[in-house]
């Protein structure tokens, strides 16, 4: 059962509409102190107060409305809130809990009994989590600052890496001792002294950082907004220190420090503890510094102690899976090539964002896992892939040691979203989702370009970031700091110009951020325009947002879900699909070829092989396989594989199974045995016909559990007179599979009102000329069978009483033989 309320609340009577429809917003708004009032118990043991007041810092309430029964989920928690909380509680505890500990005991007073079992199972054990301190200078940089390094050494005049930010101070406040606090900062985070450079290792170069104590913070002075955009300039990775900081006209604060020493949260910190020193003199003390962190980091690698990550994401990546392949306007894009960046910003109305805010916390699903399973779901409609290879961008700040730590600690996680499976919900798959994203926020530690060294994995092009607010962000309308009286905000005034030369390379061909601001959600898309067109990212975007508005779809089947605007569904729908020419729906492609037979016995139907086999033979022999397959038990809509070399035997096979009242399914002799045996049980097949020219293959086309019959052994002079047409206009007429190059086939279905229709309304084209005018000619077939063109270059000229020119295996593939087969019949038409 899904969706069962937590409480209930009594109404007079239903709101309704002027269309006698609920009036949702009429609805009163509960108010939870009206249920938790009678069930609320305080906490009692010392485990229980300390964690209640944990659940107060993280979720920012009141520790008095915390209890005993207080669930993590009713207060809005997801696996975002439980990696904050896991960190306060083994920080606070010196254990390590999961956010499985967390998800699956969301009641505080079952938490605490957790916590309480493993501080008892943990006596006399070491804590893999803590972190020690090391009396050296010098650390190895990790994984995530090499790949900075590398490129800022690449290209060393580039400001892509600076993280510059701009602030607008208080009129009243005094710069002497925000300069004081931010020389307390900088002297408290080391990292913000370090500098870089190569040092050989046993025969090998290896990066290393190094706490540089003679270098000295300087403060800049600019008289206007417009020389302070001079502020932003390269940094030199071997000189410290990597910030700088401004001021102008002591009005706005200047910071800019390098992606080496910092990243998106290291902006918060910084502004959290300059307000705190502002307003009582101090700021936190560090247990550790960001050098212990990369030296712990590297000595748990060397020690094996994350082959386990290593093993999970092996797992992970055991099957088949490609790039994210959705329609570019440049399949290829010349080596060393600039990424022409163009980012895209839609904000969710906050009408559907509420929506959106209730539905997670009624189904105690994590936010990321919620907007990352739509990404996914999207790109698999757009690209046809039913699994989606991206990433996803995390702080990578799993350990106590490090949340208000300064430093470069975000990461890149690959991760497989799979959508094979169209009979489940999509629900269904944000569930799943969500448990993958759990397994990797325990299994992080390791960053891509690692795993993509150890696994070979390809190369990602794109990616997924939720950016969630934090309590800082939440709160920074209460720094005294800063001038927040205005309605605008006080953070970046300054747009720093960051487009040198360099600064439009780009790490993903695209990626999609989900931001969470204070009512609302904003969708941002950046993408490279020399790879994909705003059109093809419009479209995206426009599907993202009406899957959003439709939650009550959500546990519908994943095939159900409308992911294509209404505007589009109706210009899709109206104007695309303008049929002019009224049709006979009734009619049947198989019917209407005996007409065509009846009409032009004699006349040459297709040229094959130096043979000339007219329409009279072509319906005869296929009137004598409808006969035995009706005799062998085969009816309307069993559906019969043929499986054909190039051959005038496929066109009356096709026409010999539509006659019985069955659909074919086209098989090419040249795919992999296990493909068309998952083919042939996919569509339950009896029996099936074939021609195969090869014996040596022809012998190897046997299966255990299907009869086979040769097409061209069969007895054509029994049975040739016509036979009665058993089907219905919405019966299934033909099946063609995709290729499966991005997983296994998938069988598109063709009926046959589909396909008469096709043909006869090809013929009087908006209802004045033919599709190929009255000059017809002959018409040469050379595409794969299982390929749809062939409907065009066999199925349409039949029913013109045209000749098909077929050519054989050989001549499919030697282009002089094809070009000779065109000079020798005239070929008029080609498609």
């Amino acid at each position: 059962m899904y969706m069962i309320p937590n409480h209930f609340q009594r109404i007079e009577e239903i709101p309704l509409s002027v269309n006698g429809k609920l009036d949702r917003k009429a609805l009163p708004e509960p108010d939870m102190n009206d249920y938790s009032e009678e069930d609320f118990v305080k906490a009692e043991t010392q485990t229980e107060k300390e964690i209640s007041a944990i659940f107060s810092e993280i979720f920012n309430i009141s520790v008095n409305e915390i209890g005993k029964m207080t669930d993590f989920y009713e207060l809005g928690g997801d696996s975002l809130y439980a990696i904050r909380l896991i960190s306060k509680i083994n920080k606070t505890y010196q254990i390590k809990l999961n956010i499985n500990d967390i998800l699956n005991h969301p009641i505080l007073c079952d938490l605490s009994k957790l916590v309480e079992s493993h501080l008892l199972e943990n006596r006399g054990h070491e804590n893999q989590n803590i972190i020690k301190r090391h009396d050296t200078k010098e650390f190895p940089v990790t994984s995530q600052q090499l790949g900075v390094y590398i490129d800022s050494i690449k290209n060393p005049e580039s400001v892509m890496y600076n993280i510059p930010h701009s602030y607008k101070l208080n009129a009243n406040v005094d710069i002497e001792k925000i300069k004081e606090g931010l020389l307390q900062i900088f002297n408290e985070h080391e990292i913000l002294k370090s500098k870089y450079y190569e040092k050989e290792i046993d025969g090998k170069f290896e990066i290393y950082g190094y706490i540089d104590d003679d270098c000295k913070l300087e403060f800049e002075e600019y008289d206007s907004i417009e020389s302070a955009k001079s502020f932003v300039r390269p940094f030199d990775l071997s000189k410290a220190p990597l910030i700088r900081v401004g001021f102008v006209n002591k009005e706005i604060l200047l910071i800019d420090i390098h992606h080496i020493a910092s990243d998106g949260t290291t902006s918060l910190i910084i502004l959290n503890e300059l307000n705190n020193y502002y307003n009582d003199g101090s700021i936190e003390k560090l247990d550790v510094q960001f050098k212990d962190y990369a030296i712990d980091i590297k000595e748990k690698k060397d020690s094996g102690y994350y082959d386990k990550e290593i093993e999970f994401y092996k797992n992970m990546f055991d099957c088949d899976y490609d790039l994210l392949n959705i329609p570019k306007k440049n399949q290829t894009i010349e080596t060393g090539k600039e990424s022409e960046n163009v980012n895209v910003i839609r904000d969710i109305d906050e009408n559907t964002s509420r929506g959106i805010s209730e539905y997670i916390k009624l189904n105690g699903i994590s936010k990321t896992a919620f907007f990352l399973s739509i990404y996914g779901f999207i790109l698999s409609k757009y690209s046809g892939q039913d699994k989606i290879y991206t990433s996803i961008v995390s702080t990578n700040r799993n350990n106590y040691y490090i949340d208000n730590m300064i430093g470069m600690f975000v990461g890149t996680q690959p991760v497989l979203l799979n959508y094979e499976n169209e009979e489940c919900s999509l629900v269904d798959s944000i569930e799943n989702n969500m448990k993958t994203l759990i397994d990797i926020y325990d299994h992080q530690d390791l960053s891509f370009s690692e795993l993509l060294t150890e696994l070979n994995l390809k190369k990602i092009n794109n990616a997924f970031i939720y950016q969630p607010r934090s309590i800082i962000q939440d709160n920074m309308n209460k720094f005294t700091i800063f001038d927040n009286k205005k309605d605008n905000s006080s953070m970046n005034i300054i747009n720093f110009e960051k487009n040198d030369e360099n600064s439009n390379l780009s790490k993903f061909e695209l990626s999609l951020s989900i931001i969470e601001e204070n009512n609302y959600y904003s969708i941002s898309v950046n993408y490279n325009a020399n790879i994909y067109d705003s059109f093809m990212i419009n479209n995206i975007l426009n599907s993202y947002i009406e899957v959003l508005g439709n939650l009550d779809q959500f546990h519908n089947k994943i095939y159900n879900i409308e992911y294509i605007p209404s505007s589009e569904k109706t210009k899709i729908i109206r104007e695309f699909n303008q049929n002019s020419c009224p049709y006979d729906d009734s009619k049947f492609y198989h019917e209407e070829f005996r007409k065509v037979a009846e009409m032009y016995p004699d006349k040459c139907a297709i040229v094959f092989n130096g043979q000339n086999i007219t329409y009279k033979m072509i319906d005869e022999m296929s009137n004598s396989v409808a006969h035995f397959l009706r005799e062998i038990g085969i009816s309307r809509n069993d559906v019969v594989p043929l499986i054909c070399d190039r051959s005038f035997y496929y066109v009356v096979g096709f026409l010999g199974v539509m006659k019985s009242g069955a659909a074919y399914l086209t098989i090419d002799p040249e795919f992999p045995r296990e493909r068309i045996e998952y083919m042939m049980n996919e569509v339950n097949a009896k029996v099936y016909l074939k021609y195969i020219v090869d014996n040596e293959q022809d012998n190897t086309m046997e299966f255990e559990n299907y009869h086979g019959y040769s097409l061209d052994k069969l007895d054509y002079n029994t049975n040739k007179s016509s036979i009665n047409n058993i089907n219905k206009e919405n019966d299934l007429c033909y099946i063609l599979f995709t290729s499966g190059t991005t997983g296994k086939p998938k069988g598109t279905l063709i009926g046959h009102n589909n396909l008469v229709n096709y043909c006869l309304y090809s013929q009087k084209l908006v209802g004045i000329n033919d599709l190929s005018g009255d000059d017809f000619g002959n018409v040469l077939a050379y595409s794969k069978f299982t390929f749809d063109m062939a409907v065009t270059e066999i199925h349409y000229p039949l029913l013109r009483g045209s000749t098909i020119v077929l050519c054989n295996n050989e001549e499919y593939n030697n282009p002089k033989s094809i070009a000779d087969l065109i000079i020798k019949n005239d070929n008029s038409k080609l498609y």
